[in-house]
């Protein structure tokens, strides 16, 4: 955007005419004056967020329930999705058995451990027979490791078939229904050979409007710096700042990364597309308000106080921006250019110059 003033004087100039007696209003002239002003490179990009959890299976299995819908506001722990698990149970129920045998088989390789003990104090027993008791007392404690490992295992599985949020969000959008099948794995996009997403989750606070800017502009854009953010769907304009540079360009488009932080909206969505602009160096430029500019056969023109008559000048206007017009050729620092010209105003007409308003 373009912001600047360049003016340095008003002055209020009434017309006059060759019959003297003629009242017309008074005319208020600028005086044009060259100001340094930032330069502004704008690229586009969308918007992203910083905490997005793409949800996939852990286990295979068919989906018995949904519970959200994609919009839907969720917190952390909230279930999103269930997959049946009967078999899965089962296992469970299998391997607690397992364990309960392996504790049994422990407690009984203790007791006669403990006897033979005593048996080779009194030497009723051989250091053969105290070995080979010590041997299934180790054997039974490391089955009873086994038999835990495997429940554990089958507890882990089973709580895999409930997908719960990991924070707090919004659901982006739900990829399954119940009666599905499912299975592990990352989806076959990011080169995996299976699996897929089952649902996106975001979180709203945690907004950025990314963007990939030349690496020309590598200095320029930093962490901190200014930027202005514009996303036209969102009726949103902003200035921010730039949160995080990725400091690698890509090979083939020669651009890098750059996200500016975005409040948030619920008029934001994700894949918005906008505009970001950052300070990229500064020029000189010339200025008028734009109410000195009037269209002359679709070109633009300003009418210049000289010699105290009004002469029509064609210009080339540039940016627009808090009231103001840039005029990239046409006029000079120090000419007067009419503000609000008459319609009847020509090039040529006499005007007489009136004092100078502070």
């Amino acid at each position: 955007m373009f912001m600047a003033l360049a003016a340095c004087a008003a002055v209020t100039i009434p017309i006059n005419a060759d019959d003297a007696s003629t009242q017309y209003s008074p005319i208020e002239v600028f005086t044009v004056d060259k100001k340094i002003v930032p330069e502004w490179s704008e690229y586009h990009g969308v918007v992203d967020a910083s905490n997005v959890v793409e949800l996939i299976a852990l286990v295979s299995g068919r989906i018995k329930t949904v519970s959200v819908k994609a919009g839907q506001q969720v917190h952390a722990g909230d279930v999103l999705i269930e997959l049946e698990s009967d078999e899965l149970q089962a296992k469970l129920r299998a391997a607690e058995s397992t364990l309960s045998a392996a504790e049994a088989h422990l407690a009984e390789a203790k007791v006669e451990l403990d006897r033979i003990q005593e048996l080779v104090k009194i030497k009723e027993a051989t250091e053969q027979q105290l070995d080979k008791s010590i041997a299934a007392w180790k054997g039974a404690q490391a089955a009873v490791g086994i038999a835990k490992a495997e429940m554990e295992q089958s507890r882990t599985l089973l709580d895999y078939t409930v997908l719960k949020s990991p924070m707090d969000g919004i659901v982006v959008d739900k990829r399954v229904s119940p009666g599905d099948f499912v299975i592990p794995g990352l989806p076959a996009k990011l080169g995996y050979p299976a699996g897929r997403i089952l649902m996106t989750v975001y979180d709203p606070n945690s907004l950025w409007f990314e963007a990939k800017i030349p690496e020309r502009y590598s200095r320029e854009v930093a962490v901190g710096s200014t930027a202005k953010v514009s996303i036209a769907s969102a009726n949103l304009t902003l200035e921010s700042k730039f949160i995080e540079v990725l400091p690698a360009v890509d090979e083939v488009t020669r651009t890098f990364i750059a996200r500016v932080d975005l409040p948030r909206s619920p008029a934001l969505k994700l894949g918005m597309f906008g505009r970001a602009s950052f300070i990229s160096g500064q020029r000189n430029v010339v200025s008028v308000p734009d109410s000195a500019l009037v269209q002359r056969s679709q070109l633009d023109a300003v009418f210049v106080l000289s010699d105290g008559r009004a002469r029509l000048r064609m210009v080339r206007s540039g940016k627009q921006g808090a009231g103001n017009v840039e005029i990239l050729s046409g006029l000079q620092k120090g000419e007067r250019v009419i503000l609000n010209p008459r319609e009847t105003l020509r090039d040529g007409d006499q005007v007489a110059i009136g004092s100078t308003q502070p």
